[in-house]
């Protein structure tokens, strides 16, 4: 008989919230909730409660008549769902022996190299900003005599943070604004002391061409697509939202008290002329071949939260691939069902790689992507 749970690796600090009740970005309940639906029993577990020497996991399931979360030890998962992004000799070992039926695989996430990857498939090539690798600050004048604006980004981070925003005043100086919105006005010189600093020190940082983004109510907004695989294991888009970026801010990450909206609201307010659903067709099937790309490099990768910029002309623009989608947009928005759609998806997925495991290897039949 087939064993009929899912993993759901999470970091130590969550596991611990949600068997507490304490709130977390994740909505645990909901793996439980879809598990039941499709007739798969997940088990909540961190890394300290994975034993490989053993072949087992010590975790967490929800107990309906008891109502509240029940400690299981049982055999590793066939399948698990990796919500973790630091790596470790144990995941790595983990990896090797699940292969893709750990989803998503441990990913190296330099966001040149992913930028260099998705410069291979020549339909993305128009929508990808240009990217330049930051080395003395030389290419900045450069990139501002081509672009209204750049931007200074690390090549490892999230949430917005350490991003710097530049932009040519017309005078020989330029305007600096940081990614919590103050800004300064430069010299040439003040401006070439501050890159030499930020381009010497141990982190990385990378230079892009800034995307005129269209707006909402004044304020510059991009959409956040949740492209995940399925019950047949194809790609498919389980919501999208709009980010709109606070007043005077210069970047639209919830975290950087950016605002969630309803992208069908959003995109009809900035492109009052043009039918949203055909825009978001358009955003769909760029962020379809998005991730189609990505998966030439990680046969595991399963689940990913895209970030795409629309500029004044309704153009869409690629800015980031997320590995580890914290889906509250879609909450913060109203959108439940999209909410709701990012853990159902990825547990269909999941029985979808349990149902085409083969015995005989330990491994699963190469599957349609």
């Amino acid at each position: 008989m087939e064993n009929l749970s899912v993993g759901i690796l999470l970091g130590s600090p969550v596991v611990h919230k949600i068997i507490s009740g304490k709130p977390t970005y994740e909505k645990a309940e909901l793996y439980f909730e879809c598990g039941q639906r499709i007739g798969i029993v997940p088990i909540l577990f961190d890394l300290k409660g994975l034993d490989l020497v053993k072949e087992q996991v010590s975790g967490f399931v929800w107990s309906p008549t008891n109502k509240r979360y029940l400690q299981s030890v049982q055999p590793i998962p066939p399948v698990i769902h990796k919500r973790i992004l630091s790596p470790s000799p144990k995941l790595a070992a983990l990896s090797r022996q699940l292969g893709r039926r750990l989803f998503n695989p441990p990913i190296n996430r330099n966001k040149l190299r992913i930028h260099e990857l998705l410069q291979q498939n020549a339909r993305l090539q128009p929508h990808l900003p240009d990217t330049r690798k930051g080395s003395d600050g030389n290419p900045v004048p450069e990139m501002l005599r081509q672009y209204p604006a750049i931007f200074i980004k690390p090549v490892y981070g999230s949430l917005g943070h350490s991003i710097l925003k530049i932009e040519a005043t017309g005078d020989g100086r330029y305007l600096l604004q940081s990614h919590q919105g103050k800004k300064r006005i430069l010299s040439k010189d003040q401006l070439k002391r501050i890159l030499a600093k930020r381009f010497s020190s141990q982190r990385d940082y990378f230079l892009q061409q800034g995307i005129p983004l269209a707006k909402y109510r004044g304020s510059p907004f991009d959409l956040r697509v949740s492209v995940q695989k399925g019950e047949e294991g194809r790609w498919k888009i389980s919501g999208v939202v709009a980010k709109v970026a606070p007043r005077r801010g210069i970047l639209t990450n919830l975290a950087q008290n950016g605002k969630a909206v309803p992208a069908k609201t959003v995109l009809s307010h900035a492109f009052p002329g043009r039918n949203p659903e055909d825009l978001l067709e358009m955003i769909n099937r760029l962020s379809l071949d998005i991730c189609q790309t990505l998966e030439k490099a990680h046969p595991g990768f399963a689940d990913a939260g895209l970030d795409i910029g629309i500029d004044q002309k309704g153009k869409p623009w690629f800015i980031e691939v997320n590995f580890r989608d914290l889906r509250y947009s879609f909450r913060s928005a109203g959108e439940y069902q999209m909410f709701q759609n990012t853990y159902l998806n990825p547990m269909c997925y999941a029985k979808f790689l349990i149902s085409r495991r083969t015995v005989k290897s330990g491994r699963f039949e190469r599957t349609h992507r």
